[in-house]
């Protein structure tokens, strides 16, 4: 697919140069109220409508453009939006008054500014976990395995030379994990965004190229106490486990904002706007694709 460029372009913005640029509109000396001596012009409102949320709506403009060329609009999600809308009707009597309070003139223009492109911001989420398969597994290092979480060291080592023997995972916890176990023997996808495991045991699972028991002992604190823990690996292959860390992983903010730079990066985004250049520099540097100095720099 042809890498079209997604460039900080919005309805009735009017671009007057690449660099150090600043947007304004058509008429914008042109009266819209006047109070006492005071008159205030579209040019006024339109720079307080900038400054106030300006890079947010901008923000949003490009998800929509993301939308339009990752995720188009099916009859399906047309039948979800309108179940939502159904919804709402039958257990709010206001529902129409309320989304016209909101800016929105009807039903079907919220269903198609709203609802839709929640739908759609899910499914290029679930469609960023097969895309950028290569960035999820080099940051959240995803495996699935038994664990067993003993008391210390030596319950460990008795536990780890039962697994070696073959006997069942469970079967080996029940006789050596610690009381109010968190890690039990049961099958559990493990992440970097576990805390209560060490790094050490991340990095083996993720690398291991084999299933079955680690010859190992991993130890690690949780609320002041050390325990030990052994595991099994059952598999690290993504495509065997994509589904599970989609569904573990998916609402978690650092996710939606790296799927979010994933396309930014793959539309070429760039932006022409002074004002929403420096917000976003200031509060979201990472979106400044182009200019990825500016992100590292925040960490």
């Amino acid at each position: 697919m042809k890498k079209t460029p997604i460039l900080l372009v919005c309805a009735a913005m009017m671009l007057t140069a690449c660099s150090g640029a600043t947007a304004t509109i058509k008429d914008k000396d042109k009266a819209i109220m006047t109070i006492g001596n005071t008159t205030y012009t579209k040019g006024d409102e339109y720079d307080l409508l900038k400054i106030s949320t300006g890079t947010d709506l901008t923000m949003e403009l490009v998800k929509q453009a993301i939308y339009r060329q990752e995720v188009k609009v099916t009859d399906e999600m047309k039948e979800k939006a309108q179940q939502q809308i159904d919804n709402y009707k039958g257990n709010m009597s206001d529902f129409e008054s309320q989304i016209k309070s909101l800016g929105y003139t009807s039903t079907k223009q919220y269903m198609n500014k709203v609802l839709i492109p929640s739908l759609q911001a899910s499914e290029l989420t679930e469609k960023y976990f097969t895309d950028a398969k290569k960035d999820i597994q080099k940051t959240y290092k995803p495996s699935k395995a038994r664990i067993i979480q003993c008391e210390n060291k030596a319950t460990a080592k008795k536990a780890l030379k039962a697994l070696k023997d073959g006997t069942d995972p469970e079967e080996v916890a029940s006789q050596y994990m610690v009381d109010s176990a968190t890690y039990s023997g049961k099958e559990t996808l493990i992440t970097t965004k576990k805390t209560d495991i060490s790094t050490r045991m991340i990095n083996k699972l993720y690398k291991t190229k084999k299933a079955g028991v680690i010859d190992e002992i991993f130890t690690n604190e949780s609320s002041g106490t050390t325990y030990a823990y052994v595991a099994v690996l059952v598999t690290n292959t993504y495509k065997d486990i994509k589904d599970e860390v989609y569904t573990t992983l998916s609402s978690d903010d650092d996710i939606t904002k790296a799927c979010l730079v994933y396309y930014l990066k793959k539309y070429n985004f760039e932006v022409h706007d002074q004002d929403v250049f420096d917000n976003l520099k200031a509060n979201n540097p990472e979106y400044l694709v182009s200019r990825p100095d500016l992100a590292k720099s925040k960490d």
